[in-house]
């Protein structure tokens, strides 16, 4: 087993590993644990810090820091990539994906955390590359949820995930979490006590506690070579050269209960009339009730012509109210 991913998950949690996390995440003895961060020394990703049951593993990742008052996106990207060896080795798809990654998440935090500082962190190895972008900001799920007049940063949080959503759309399409994280194999946007969990290689997305109450956290994770490039992942949400395909993922907006009412439909609706193709994802919702089903598939139709809902990864009971929905709304068409 490569202990590495567990090593970094530790370090991105905690800042640090220890002997008895990484065997306690590894369920190994520490003697076997205490090598495997040997071997992380000695390969130049930890350094060690304190002595004997104190001792703490730091990772080495180089971080750039700056004043979100005195910069821009283009500023922090040229000193990284000016400074840091390993981005003249990144060939063109690997490159442009970075540079739009990084470029994104900065803006993010200039434009909408109200913070004071930013740090970026760029891993490059022969494996893959990670990102961390940080800020000590309100928090992401905050600033969207006041934008939007939400009752929760849990809504806030399920809302990100549908694109489009920005809280500045003046200046901002809100384009540019949801294609960064459709592109990474690993995508974690951390604030107000949450966790936003996208996972391409699983094709999941999930909502999780976390401890980060204040401020942002962006750790973006690809493989070398990148299994998509940014354009085929743009390319797969575009209709004539317009971002016009999003999925909206049910679970998000109830943590895993049945959708009964008009009003949670609406709520999970808001925002799709802009796309022209919306893939519905039922994936861990045992159920929904008549009137959710009728609002998602027959009102909303009804009054949104030229939008398509293309319901996917229905149980059953689900899969019987979507198409009881359908059929009402083609009777009625």
């Amino acid at each position: 087993m490569d202990p590495q991913p567990s090593i970094d998950d530790l370090a991105s949690r905690d800042g640090f590993v220890t002997t008895a996390s990484l065997a306690e995440a590894l369920g190994v003895s520490r003697q076997a644990a205490h090598r495997h961060l040997l071997a992380a020394m000695r390969a130049g990703r930890l350094t060690r810090m304190g002595a004997a049951r104190a001792t703490r593993y730091l990772p080495t990742t180089p971080t750039w820091r700056f004043d979100l008052s005195h910069v821009t996106e283009e500023q922090v990207w040229s000193q990284i990539a000016a400074s840091d060896a390993a981005v003249s080795g990144l060939d063109t798809a690997e490159r442009a994906i970075t540079v739009y990654v990084v470029t994104a998440m900065v803006n993010n935090a200039i434009d909408h955390s109200l913070g004071t500082a930013l740090s970026v962190q760029l891993a490059i190895d022969a494996e893959r590359i990670a990102v961390v972008v940080e800020d000590d900001g309100i928090g992401a799920f905050a600033s969207v949820r006041r934008a939007l007049g939400l009752a929760t940063d849990l809504e806030a949080a399920a809302a990100i995930t549908k694109a489009k959503v920005t809280s500045m759309p003046e200046r901002h399409s809100g384009e540019g979490f949801f294609f960064s994280s459709r592109v990474a194999d690993s995508f974690v946007l951390e604030s107000n006590r949450l966790r936003l969990i996208v996972d391409t290689l699983r094709d999941d997305l999930a909502i999780a506690a976390a401890q980060r109450e204040r401020g942002t956290r962006v750790e973006f994770k690809i493989a070398r070579p990148p299994r998509r490039t940014l354009r085929a992942v743009f390319e797969a949400h575009t209709e004539q050269f317009e971002f016009a395909k999003t999925r909206t993922v049910v679970k998000l907006f109830g943590l895993g209960r049945d959708f009964v009412s008009r009003s949670e439909a609406r709520r999970i609706l808001e925002g799709l009339d802009r796309f022209r193709e919306v893939i519905v994802d039922f994936e861990g919702v045992p159920g929904i009730g008549q009137g959710f089903a009728d609002e998602v598939f027959r009102v909303f139709p009804s009054r949104h012509p030229g939008v398509r809902l293309v319901p996917i990864r229905m149980n059953d009971e689900v899969n019987f109210f979507v198409e009881r929905a359908l059929r009402a709304s083609k009777s009625r068409g």
